[in-house]
């Protein structure tokens, strides 16, 4: 009886025993034409391929049978293939190529991995909801590495089951899914608030995680549901993420413009600066929001909700110049003209990169370190930027090189040399750009101290007679605070010393202003506003050369200072022209309100450069030229173009596209790998 049972199990275990056998041959006659053990990317014919005969056939059973009911309970489909060796693909490349050539879709889970090799990479859907990059990653960290240091290969499939089922299994995730959309939700019979206190940030975190998986976008009256815990940083991550899409867009526009003209870039050129003008509507809307003025909660929430909206717009306007605008370069056309002329522009680069040096060198030894502080790592920067650019390159002749068809990845070569080529010739501008600013503030700073010295005994001649004593008390303290520290601190920290020099020059002259002759004054503070602009434009250049060179870690609160001084420094010009005293009193303070945004979005942008080097010091460990990259924007986070949003390191494995035109994103696949 006991023998009879078991026949059909056995006959079961014949035939899928047969069926990996088979799978195994057709797989090294796939594979054969490389080298040895270098197994191509195929299409899967089930969901375990085991071409590295890694597995038993009861751990084939094993995993089988953990895949099926992974998808019973989530449908969500998880497929495994061990390898001996990815060749010479990247994890990353492999995996993404295997998933093509298989036709994975939404409910698709690939684990990959390479046995000799050692690496491994897990690629899923982006519209899985619960199953984001941060989720990979903690199923690689937590599931799947423990088991492949081991060499458990086939529990490292049957752990990727529960680590995706960990994810998608908890049941707060449906109910903030649906709080965002519709409101709060209250839990049971019990009536308890789902946003309590002991686990709002955990909640604010997954309902923000709702609203960027949201297959569609949200209306005003569902934003304006949310609570502000929500909407605050939402709004932020939209905000960086556009900024980002409209400054990469305005690179390839002018590329695009030096080689077409203007004509046939109008609407290109018309997208890109109503973009401008609504992402300054979002910056000024934040900067309100951050500012010591405070906001009623619906005030607060309506700014919110506009600069969400506002940004949605103009990342959808962008998208939908896109694909014309990738149409109209069609860069293949003329890729081997191209490829030469980029060449010439790494040579003339690397010629600028040699003397920047000496060029630096004398700065530091004219002005001192601490002047140089925004463009201290510009150098290093630059020659990333051009051996990033030397390789794309490289990349580029290679696929143009292939058949008819096959040519493809040479765009986005070009695209990527030609933008790390801008990126290192921006680097090298802030030099120059340092230069000229300092040597600004060193003409002007002799001239400025003599003249609050005599603003000074004026000042303390007129409090000696009685006439505003009270007011030009604090003033003049400032003042003579700034002229010893100008004189005696100027070596170390130039362009501060001006600048402190300037704004407290701008509190004296404010006080001396009701006891002055209004034709004296009107010398002093049209001297006065020169050095106010030099000083605002000044920071605001070195604020602006720091975040534009290190976009693809400066975040929304540098941005939005930045974007505050820019508009501050322009009306303090435009205030400034029409030679009224009201006009120049206006211009100064504008003036010294614009340095001042421009020393916090320096500060903020630091610190967001120092986080974000930690945060990818691993990663990006391997391949310096690349963390230079994305760290200059010229490759942005996958999640800020909304292609593959990886995690590793290196171009290929990094999970970072090259920037071009167009929004913020689009959906898909989104995966992490590595070495174990």
């Amino acid at each position: 009886m006991g023998l009879r049972t078991g026949l059909p199990f056995l006959s079961s275990l014949r035939r899928l025993f047969a069926a990996t056998v088979l799978a195994f041959l057709a797989a090294l006659v796939i594979v054969g034409a490389g080298p040895a053990h270098a197994e191509q990317p195929t299409r899967l014919p089930q969901q375990v391929l085991d071409t590295a005969n890694a597995l038993t056939t009861a751990q084939r059973i094993d995993l089988q049978s953990a895949i099926d009911t992974l998808y019973n309970d989530e449908q969500v489909q998880l497929w495994v293939v061990y390898v001996h060796d990815f060749g010479t693909l990247s994890a990353q490349q492999w995996a993404e190529q295997t998933a093509s050539i298989s036709d994975l879709g939404d409910s698709d889970v690939l684990l990959a991995v390479a046995t000799d090799a050692r690496a491994y990479y897990l690629n899923a859907p982006g519209k899985i909801t619960g199953l984001d990059v941060d989720a990979l990653r903690k199923i690689s960290t937590d599931y799947v590495q423990p088991q492949l240091r081991q060499g458990n290969w086939a529990q490292a499939g049957i752990a990727t089951t529960d680590g995706i089922a960990a994810q998608l299994q908890p049941s707060h995730t449906g109910l903030i899914v649906g709080g965002a959309i519709g409101g709060l939700a209250i839990l049971g019979g019990g009536g308890a608030v789902l946003y309590s206190r002991r686990n709002r940030r955990r909640k604010n975190d997954a309902a923000v995680d709702a609203l960027r998986d949201a297959d569609e976008e949200l209306t005003v009256d569902q934003l304006s549901a949310q609570p502000l815990s929500v909407l605050d940083p939402w709004s932020k991550e939209v905000l960086t993420d556009t900024d980002n899409a409209v400054a990469t867009s305005a690179e390839e526009l002018a590329l695009a413009e030096s080689e077409f003209g203007a004509v046939d870039t109008t609407p290109f050129r018309t997208a890109v600066d109503q973009a401008r003008t609504g992402l300054a509507t979002c910056f000024a809307l934040r900067q309100r929001l951050d500012d010591a003025i405070e906001e009623s909660d619906d005030e607060r929430r309506s700014m919110l909700v506009q600069i969400i909206t506002i940004c949605t717009d103009v990342d959808a306007a962008l998208d939908e110049q896109a694909a014309n605008f990738d149409e109209m370069r069609n860069l293949l056309i003329n890729a081997d003209t191209r490829f030469d002329e980029l060449t010439r522009e790494l040579v003339a680069g690397r010629a600028r990169l040699e003397q920047a040096a000496p060029l630096f060198a004398d700065l530091t030894a004219k002005y001192g370190a601490d002047a140089l502080v925004s463009i201290a790592h510009n150098i290093e920067l630059a020659a990333e930027q051009l051996e990033f650019a030397d390789d794309s390159a490289d990349q580029g002749r290679e696929a143009i090189a292939q058949p008819v068809g096959n040519q493809g990845p040479a765009v986005a070569a070009i695209r990527s040399t030609e933008g790390a080529l801008a990126q290192a010739n921006r680097l090298l501008d802030a030099i120059t750009n340092a230069e000229g600013n300092l040597r600004a503030a060193r003409t002007q700073l002799p001239a400025l101290i003599a003249e609050v010295e005599g603003e000074i005994s004026e000042a303390q001649a007129l409090a000696a007679s009685g006439d505003g004593a009270a007011d030009l008390t604090e003033a003049l303290a400032g003042a003579q605070s700034a002229v010893t520290s100008a004189r005696t601190n100027a070596v170390n920290d130039l362009l501060g010393s001006f600048t402190t020099l300037v704004q407290a020059d701008a509190v004296l002259d404010s006080t001396l202003a009701s006891a002055r002759q209004r034709s004296s004054e009107r010398v002093r503070r049209t001297e006065l506003l020169a050095a106010s602009l030099t000083a605002a434009s000044a920071k605001v250049s070195a604020a602006s050369d720091f975040v534009n060179t290190r976009r693809g870690a400066v975040q929304a609160t540098g941005r939005t200072r930045l974007s505050e001084a820019q508009r501050l420094l322009e009306q303090a010009q435009q205030s400034s022209a029409d030679g009224s005293p009201d006009g120049v009193t206006r211009a100064i303070e504008l003036a010294r309100q614009s340095g001042s945004l421009a020393d916090q979005a320096l500060m903020a942008a630091q610190a967001d450069v120092v986080s974000w080097q930690q945060a990818e010091s691993t990663n990006l460990s391997s391949n310096s030229s690349t963390a230079g990259a994305v760290l200059a924007g010229v490759l942005v986070d996958s999640f800020l173009r909304g292609a593959s949003n990886s995690y590793g390191g290196g171009f290929s494995s990094g999970g970072r596209s090259p920037g071009s035109f167009g929004g913020s994103g689009t959906a898909g696949r989104i995966g992490t790998g590595g070495r174990f």
